[in-house]
């Protein structure tokens, strides 16, 4: 059994693509072979177009059997599962389709009705201000999980019992008898709703496991989709990593308190005979004065026009004088630089440059989860959402970021540009192995690593792949991160490791794009994986999109069924899909079930049955519907 979940970034782009590049079997033909007439080899793995041309065949055989004389159209999204190695539940994040647009059956190609499956919906009914005091859908979130016909029996878009959260359209669960699955759409960033989200999450998730859900019973727990968090430093790309600025100052003073012999001179040695290297030695000497340079920080604005449509806005980027740390501050001494990229505000622009230390504040009552994120510095020039925070309520601070605690690339740059430092890549990978951390201190890092100590799940792509290199899930898409793959792993398939039993690796090993590689964990096989060796194009940053890829280049995303990663195009979303094999054990276990269509919850998470399709009036009564194998 192939469960993949998939960040789509919007489901209706993403079914136009699927439509465009796999709506009519001629595509296959003509992908089949190449200009030359010779059949085109450039596949994914050890999947040919041989292979998809086959089970092409099988689709239309199985689709088109019956009575009826005339060719049943085929459901392109159905036959898109299908190369995917017949998938028997999709979960899918950010859909954002309207709650109305199902209940009125006029979402995008009628993607609540996908031939073999049922469909769960979990839409944002959350409201904002609109004009003359109406109040409006936000319309972005949204998830959704398909699952083959007969393989669930209930499911629920308000798992948590509030509102508040359960209008977000975060969440939906299924129910499949011995277990629950948990489709996620975590919020990004870190806020007050982020934590709401988790703990709600967890809460949700202990009460399925200890029976007491309103069905009873207990139950093992899946959890997938995007999670919005890192919990291994493999799961960053390395020059992202952070180091502890202060640990260093303090290990390099240290060591230069023992360097008698270097004191006498007021010279420090270089770090030799104390084991200090010697980009820590730059560092301590440069950082009071990469410090005051950082006083003088401001948002420089830049008038941009956007070539599609014409319109001008302001881009901000940061700005610092280098000099600043000089005996004379005056114009004339002052030498101005730039710092990172523009962003579109002016807070963006400075945040990434504020490394004051962040308290977290949580209330202590159980029934108040309100909490909040502040700056321990007055003058910060980075602000949250959340610094407005009622200081007469009972709370309790918790450190949630240390003090200088910079990004590896970040570091390079202030090194280089304000005090003439640079440290090339081979010192900066030396960096990232010996001091790169991620923020341990951080709240989701810190529900992450209970999850999976405390509450006994596990993150079953690590567990195959403990030392797999540089597998990301998500990219920075406006700035083609993917190209270099420049990510970072959010998306999970976490299981209760009473279901461990029942999980398999599957056919194949980790994807490394068309071609093998000896060392399928390797930085150099996950860039493979990312780009399709290099054939996936770039978008222009003048705009336009990102170019659509060759059907040959498109066709690398299938391969054997497995546990792992799915390298979907990079037009279709800016995340890639992750798989899990169960073994037939487990379905057996399973068995089949009747979808309790009179059960309030569920009938809630699917608005698209209160209403039929006109196609559905349309549609000639002897005509035979597609169904999928179980």
């Amino acid at each position: 059994m192939l469960l993949v979940s998939w960040n789509v970034a919007g489901l209706k782009p993403v079914l136009q693509r699927i439509h465009m590049d796999y709506g009519n079997a001629a595509n296959y033909s003509a992908a089949a072979t190449s200009s030359t007439g010779r059949p085109n080899r450039s596949t994914s793995d050890t999947t040919t177009v041989e292979n998809i041309s086959s089970l092409q065949k099988t689709i239309n055989k199985k689709c088109n059997s019956g009575n009826n004389t005339s060719a049943t159209p085929i459901d392109p999204f159905a036959k898109y599962l299908a190369l995917h190695g017949d998938i028997t539940i999709l979960c899918l994040q950010e859909h954002k389709i309207p709650h109305g647009q199902l209940s009125s059956r006029s979402e995008p190609h009628r993607c609540s009705s996908v031939p073999g499956y049922e469909s769960f919906w979990s839409c944002n009914n959350s409201t904002v201000p609109g004009k003359s005091g109406s109040t409006k859908s936000r319309g972005f979130n949204g998830v959704v999980t398909y699952a083959k016909v007969g393989t669930v029996q209930r499911s629920s878009c308000t798992p948590f019992n509030d509102p508040s959260l359960d209008n977000q359209g975060r969440c939906i669960v299924t129910d499949h008898g011995k277990w629950v699955l948990f489709n996620v759409y975590v919020p990004c960033g870190f806020s007050r709703e982020k934590m709401r989200f988790l703990r709600a999450l967890r809460k949700a998730m202990q009460m399925e496991r200890d029976g007491k859900n309103d069905k009873g019973g207990k139950r093992s727990v899946v959890l997938v989709g995007d999670l919005n968090l890192k919990h291994c430093v493999e799961d960053v790309y390395w020059k992202n990593l952070l180091v502890d600025v202060d640990r260093i100052l303090g290990e390099v003073a240290s060591a230069k308190a023992k360097d008698t012999g270097c004191e006498e001179h007021n010279i420090f040695c270089d770090g030799v005979g104390s084991g200090i290297p010697h980009w820590k030695v730059e560092l301590e000497k440069n950082w009071n004065h990469i410090s005051t340079a950082l006083q003088t920080i401001e948002a420089v604005p830049r008038k941009t026009t956007n070539p599609s449509t014409g319109e001008s806005f302001d881009k901000f980027r940061a700005r610092v004088n280098a000099n600043a740390a000089n005996d004379k501050n005056d114009a004339a001494s002052s030498r101005y630089v730039y710092l990172g990229s523009y962003e579109d505000s002016e807070e963006e622009a400075l945040g990434c440059y504020n490394f004051d230390e962040r308290t977290y504040f949580e209330d202590t009552g159980e029934n108040t989860p309100a909490n909040n994120v502040v700056n321990t510095a007055k003058n910060s020039a980075c602000t949250t959402e959340l610094d407005n925070f009622n200081n007469e309520q009972q709370h309790h601070a918790i450190l949630c970021r240390k003090k200088n605690l910079i990004s590896i690339e970040t570091l390079t740059e202030l090194v280089s540009k304000i005090v003439n430092v640079f440290w090339d890549e081979k010192t900066q990978r030396e960096i990232a192995k010996s001091e790169g951390q991620l923020n341990t201190d951080a709240p989701d890092y810190l529900w992450i690593k209970k999850v999976l100590e405390e509450d006994g799940m596990v993150d079953v792509f690590r567990h195959f792949y403990p030392r797999a290199d540089s597998r990301f899930t998500c990219w920075h898409q406006l700035r083609n991160k993917r190209y270099t793959n420049e990510g970072s792993r959010i998306d999970y398939t976490l299981v209760d490791r009473s279901l461990l039993e029942f999980v398999e690796k599957g056919e194949g090993t980790l994807r490394c794009g068309p071609t093998p590689y000896d060392n399928p964990l390797g930085e150099e096989a996950a860039l493979m994986a990312a780009t399709a060796n290099g054939m996936f194009e770039s978008g222009t940053f003048a705009g336009g999109g990102i170019a659509s890829a060759p059907k040959s280049v498109l066709d690398t995303q299938f391969g054997p069924t497995h546990t792992g990663m799915i390298y979907t195009p990079p037009s279709y979303s800016d995340h890639i899909a992750v798989s899990l094999v169960f073994n037939d054990r487990l379905v057996s276990l399973m068995g089949v079930f009747t979808l309790d269509e009179k059960d309030a919850a569920t009938r809630k998470s699917q608005p698209h049955k209160k209403q039929r399709s006109i196609a559905s009036f349309l549609a000639p009564k002897e005509s035979v519907v597609c169904q999928s194998s179980s």
